[in-house]
């Protein structure tokens, strides 16, 4: 036996004992790994992994609670991603086989912290100052596991990394850990302790229905879908008006989804015809959950779309009060054929019979049956309450079908209620009022909660023109009406020359108030800093509020003052004046990054979201492609050390012969999702190469504390 098969063999029976107080791994995996790695510190040392004992890491945590259990926390929780955070690196896995969470295996991977230049010694594990991690819960939270506090490697990834940190984070999936990254090997390691270890953050679904349309003998069904999971198929339930109409697997090839999911897999389409009867139906696909037999993990929504038969069917876009008139508006189809059909209309019981043969693009864009499907008209009306339907008649297989009844008061104010939106301290009204035996604009009178607010109806409103057509455009109300906070109905009254003021319209809405609320983004690291970006309001008022974003404690104050569309479009009452994006200063290291959101009425200040953050460290980046043609070798890709903005230089190696070149070409798609290194990041080269098989190398240099960093390895034939 070889001296160092001797050493093996007297070290795991040595800490037989001291392992089956945890039970932790089998001394054979420890000592294989240890071997490996350091033939002393890892064998002789083995409780600086994961605890064998309670240890809490000065946490004021309970002995029993999850911080003191030993082990790391998964990365999802910390950050919001199950991968490893920017900067660091996978050190190693392990796996268990029968947790329940997948069809097959659980692998789970350390991502430890880089170690910036600092030396290791004999061990190969530096100490988390070297990157600035620090030890402790996970955000600081005794229900979470540590962060940053064990300092072990089991050693199967990034083997030419030398030196490396603690253990920031774990990453688990389905997934075999050298699918996701091509410098880890098949060497396994196991710990069946950990089988149940889990967050709700690695569970869940996603997928997309890309298609719903009838066809003879059902409706057509297309998308796919995916179980986090397994990366194996997984089942899609097809319900059809609220029952399960079929099962189907998705299990279709579809290399798009393998590329925007590496190590998913490419089958994971579905595309069927499901039998249904004629007329609309309301199609939803759901995925079936291939996970745990938990309720934390339902089953996704995919989506639900509504198809059409072989009845017409249409939209009433507006029913227009005039001065002895009623004016009608929208669109109309026949799925049977793509000609305009007949539309009649009924006002108080006298029919019209019209032709939806007026161009609507917009309905084209959506159903694919032409443009010419609209119709408008002003029809004749008798004075007093009238009721007005509106018919689309069918020219196939079907019946005609009721798009639209309304009642209408003509001779009295008309108009609409548009909108009502929550607002701070009461409601945003909009809408529009006119009254027929008046020439100018009128008065109106919103009712919520008990006030009562008199507007006068005269903001100019181009978009009526073709509605209000001689009474003028300038007959619009936009206004905030104070209403205490609650569910209340909102009631538009018009008011009426004669002393009769008619109700126009009545809504419900739901008055907010209380402490801020929003969402953080980003917290993403750039050069000596990290970026916060997201959104806040506070509900009881329309301003903007302030912002506290706190680094480890140390607070900097900022105000959610920045204009972003889509807030305007969620909360119309509050204005789109509500978004942060801060560049806060940071050193070198892990950092704990909280927001607040600063109460400005009743209410408290609110935590709007705690990420962890890594600002500096080695360099990082992708290659893109590794080809030959014709003798020439071209690389290309792109490199970022996080210690600073400017391009980095970038070696290659081809078998041991290396070169130069400067990661400086502008990749735009690099500066969008780092936007604070821009995008001169790139890098392509090209070489001659003898005949025969090479393999090329692409380290990115780093450029502060830290090592350089092998971004890939590739073998090449020319």
């Amino acid at each position: 036996m070889s001296p160092s098969a001797t050493f093996v063999d007297k070290v795991s029976g040595a800490l037989a004992s001291r392992f089956s107080r945890r039970g932790f791994f089998a001394r054979s995996a420890v000592v294989g790994s240890a071997i490996a790695a350091n033939p002393l510190t890892y064998a002789l040392t083995p409780t600086d992994a994961y605890a064998a004992v309670c240890s809490c890491s000065g946490s004021n945590c309970e002995c029993g609670s999850t911080c003191c259990d030993g082990y790391t926390e998964f990365c999802c929780t910390l950050t919001g991603a199950n991968q490893c955070p920017p900067g660091s690196l996978l050190g190693g896995w392990w796996k268990v086989d029968g947790s329940g969470f997948c069809n097959g295996p659980r692998y789970y991977m350390d991502c430890n912290a880089p170690c910036n230049g600092c030396g290791c010694g004999g061990g190969g594990i530096c100490s988390g100052g070297c990157s600035g991690t620090n030890c402790g819960c996970g955000l600081g939270d005794c229900n979470n596991r540590k962060a940053g506090c064990v300092n072990f490697r089991y050693g199967q990834c990034n083997q030419q990394t030398s030196c490396i940190g603690p253990i920031v984070c774990r990453v688990v999936t389905c997934i075999a850990p050298w699918e996701i990254d091509a410098t880890c090997t098949t060497t396994a390691r196991y710990d069946a302790n950990t089988a149940f270890h889990d967050r709700p953050c690695l569970h869940g679904q996603t997928g997309s229905l890309d298609l719903t349309e009838v066809v003879g003998g059902g409706v057509h069904v297309a998308g796919w879908a995916i179980d986090w999971d397994t990366n194996s198929p997984v089942s899609v339930d097809i319900y059809i008006d609220g029952k399960v109409a079929s099962t189907i697997t998705a299990n279709l090839y579809r290399p798009d989804i393998a590329n925007a999911y590496p190590g998913m897999g490419p089958y994971h389409g579905f595309d069927a015809v499901i039998p249904a009867g004629g007329g609309s139906h309301e199609v939803c696909a759901w995925i079936r959950n291939a996970g745990p037999a938990n309720p934390t993990f339902l089953s996704g929504l995919l989506g639900c779309r509504t198809v059409v038969g072989h009845s017409p069917f249409g939209s009433v876009d507006s029913v227009t009060v005039g001065k002895g008139t009623v004016t009608v508006g929208g669109w109309a189809i026949d799925p049977d054929t793509t000609n305009p059909i007949a539309v009649h209309v009924y006002v108080g019981g006298v029919g019209s019979a019209l032709t939806a043969n007026q161009p609507r693009p917009d309905v084209d864009a959506v159903y694919k049956m032409g443009a010419n499907h609209g119709f408008s008209a002003t029809l004749a009306a008798a004075q007093g309450t009238q009721q007005v339907l509106i018919y689309a008649i069918n020219t196939g297989p079907g019946g005609n079908v009721l798009l639209s009844s309304t009642t209408v008061e003509v001779g009295a104010p008309f108009g609409a209620l548009e909108r009502v939106d929550p607002a701070g301290g009461g409601v945003r009204v909009r809408g529009w009022a006119v009254d027929a035996d008046v020439n100018g604009p009128i008065d109106v009178q919103v009712y919520v909660g008990g006030n009562v607010a008199t507007i006068t109806a005269n903001v100019d409103r181009p978009d009526l023109a073709s509605t209000l057509g001689s009474y003028g455009t300038a007959h619009g109300f936009d206004a905030i009406v104070a209403s205490p906070p609650g569910n209340q109905t909102v009631f538009l009254v018009g008011v009426n020359d004669n002393g009769v003021n008619p109700l126009i319209a009545l809504k419900p809405v739901t008055v907010l108030s209380g402490s801020p609320f929003g969402s953080l983004d980003l917290a993403q690291a750039g050069p000596g800093s990290v970026r916060v970006g997201g959104w806040v309001l506070d509900p009881d008022v329309n301003t903007p509020i302030p912002v506290h974003v706190y680094v480890d404690g140390v607070g900097s104050a900022i105000v959610a003052d920045q204009s972003r569309a889509d807030l305007g479009t969620v909360f119309p009452g509050y204005g789109p004046a509500h978004a942060f994006n801060a560049l806060i200063p940071a050193p070198a290291g892990w950092h704990k990054v909280d927001v607040y959101g600063i109460d400005v009425g009743p209410g408290d200040n609110r935590l709007i979201g705690s990420r962890m953050v890594l600002v500096g460290g080695e360099p990082f980046g992708a290659v893109d492609s590794v080809s030959v043609s014709n003798g020439i070798l071209t690389v290309a890709g792109w490199a970022i050390d996080p210690d600073t903005a400017d391009p980095i230089p970038v070696h290659v190696y081809i078998d041991s012969s290396p070169s130069a070149i400067t990661a400086n070409v502008s990749r735009p798609d690099v500066g969008i999702v780092y936007p604070d290194y821009g995008p001169n990041h790139g890098f392509a080269t090209s070489r001659s190469i003898s005949p025969g098989t090479h393999q090329v190398c692409i380290y990115a240099i780093n450029q502060g504390a830290g090592s350089n960093r092998l971004l890939a390895c590739r073998t090449v034939t020319a």
